[in-house]
């Protein structure tokens, strides 16, 4: 959307009307990117070629470290504390302050607060180059700020946790397939292994079993790679998924199981399933995984592959054998993807406390916002644009 400035109508003269002319997107001289589909870097980059043309200031290589309130649990906001290159600075807000600093699920302990399955091992959609730590609501908290819909963080729906894309990776995020000639690819280390066709492989947890059907997607799916299963029954807690394949199924789907396609530290092979199980030396498998226990659930699947059928979770017609060394295991660990629930706001974007008060001078936008189920730049783009018509309005009072 590009947005023009035009009077029209009685009193025009004294009148300015937003209006919206629709342009297909993505206006690729708008896009930072080799992506064609990086629809959200056309809109951003728009809006900040539009905010530095009015005489915006963007500070890069900043750090906000603290909200600055008159008091510790009243008054108004007078600005931000923050570091930049090693030294502290304080800003004033003459308005006012809006965070809009994301949600929270690279923040491991805050997340478990809501759900406590979320542990280390859960990577998040968009790093290892854009973390979500939770900064600014925990700031806010800090002086007084209140969460809000907490409920929509674990109430499932919406898409709070992904199937990975890419296996044998640490980055597997849908829509992020980083090539090797990345500017940031130091971090991601491995491209992974794309297309996956889960007829190809089983899913096994840390302990070597399988725990659902392979081509399923949903929330029970999810649940269960969590720990749980469909009905509840406890598993054997949460912990690395593992995608287990042989020499065929490379073949079949025309991988190439070496870096940089694939990171070692996320990706093992040997000669056998026992073998195999042995090999896999990971930060976050807190445990060695049984042999024993994955040759059983390996040679359990061929055997449903011989019937045609899989009693244990109903995969339809599972197709393939494991069975032609050398073999596999490639990290399959589902993602995290939104925060859905943050800092409590009212209609004007205002942040309130405990007690519903507005806390003066202070607004909140996008993720790190709380009260509905719902992420991404549309939500960020209004109640931003909300939090700043309030702010201009405030005349640094409300």
């Amino acid at each position: 959307m590009q947005f023009t400035d035009e009077a029209t109508g009685p009193g025009a003269a004294s009148t300015v009307r937003r209006q919206g002319t629709a342009v297909q997107w993505p206006i690729k001289s708008e896009i930072m990117t080799s992506e064609p589909s990086r629809r959200g870097s056309g809109i951003v980059r728009a809006l900040e070629k539009a905010a530095r043309a009015k005489g915006a200031k963007i500070l890069l290589k900043h750090k906000m470290t603290s909200i600055v309130r008159e008091n510790p649990g009243s008054g108004r906001v007078l600005g931000i504390t923050a570091t930049a290159e090693g030294r502290a600075v304080r800003i004033e807000a003459k308005k006012g302050v809006l965070l809009a600093t994301g949600g929270h699920t690279s923040n491991v302990a805050f997340r478990r607060m809501f759900d406590p399955r979320l542990t280390e091992e859960y990577q998040v959609a968009g790093e290892p180059y854009s973390r979500q730590p939770g900064d600014g609501e925990l700031a806010a908290m800090a002086i007084g700020a209140v969460l809000w819909g907490t409920a929509s963080q674990t109430v499932e729906a919406g898409a709070w946790l992904n199937k990975t894309a890419y296996i044998g990776c640490r980055w597997g995020y849908s829509s992020l397939h980083w090539p090797a000639d990345s500017p940031i690819f130091d971090r991601i280390k491995a491209t992974g292994l794309a297309s996956v066709d889960w007829q190809n492989v089983i899913l096994v947890n840390q302990s070597g079993r399988r725990f659902y059907n392979e081509l399923a997607t949903g929330h029970d799916f999810l649940n269960a790679a969590l720990g749980y299963s469909g009905n509840s029954t406890r598993l054997n807690g949460g912990g690395p998924i593992w995608a287990i394949f042989d020499a065929d199924a490379i073949t079949r789907q025309k991988w190439d199981p070496r870096p940089p396609n694939v990171d070692p530290e996320y990706f093992f092979s040997a000669d056998t399933i026992q073998e195999l199980a042995r090999a896999i030396a990971n930060p976050y498998q807190t445990r060695p995984m049984p042999a024993a226990v994955l040759q059983d659930t390996v040679t359990r699947y061929n055997s449903f592959v011989d019937a045609g059928t899989d009693p244990d979770f109903k995969k339809p017609a599972p197709r393939y054998k494991i069975q032609k060394p050398p073999f596999y295991a490639s990290w399959s660990t589902p993602i995290l993807h939104d925060s859905l629930c943050g800092l409590r706001t009212n209609a004007r974007a205002q942040v309130l406390d405990m007690q519903g008060q507005v806390i003066p001078g202070l607004y909140c936008a996008g993720e790190s916002q709380g009260g509905f189920a719902q992420h991404g730049l549309g939500r960020a783009i209004v109640f931003g644009r909300i939090a700043g018509r309030e702010a201009a309005r405030s005349n640094g009072r409300t």
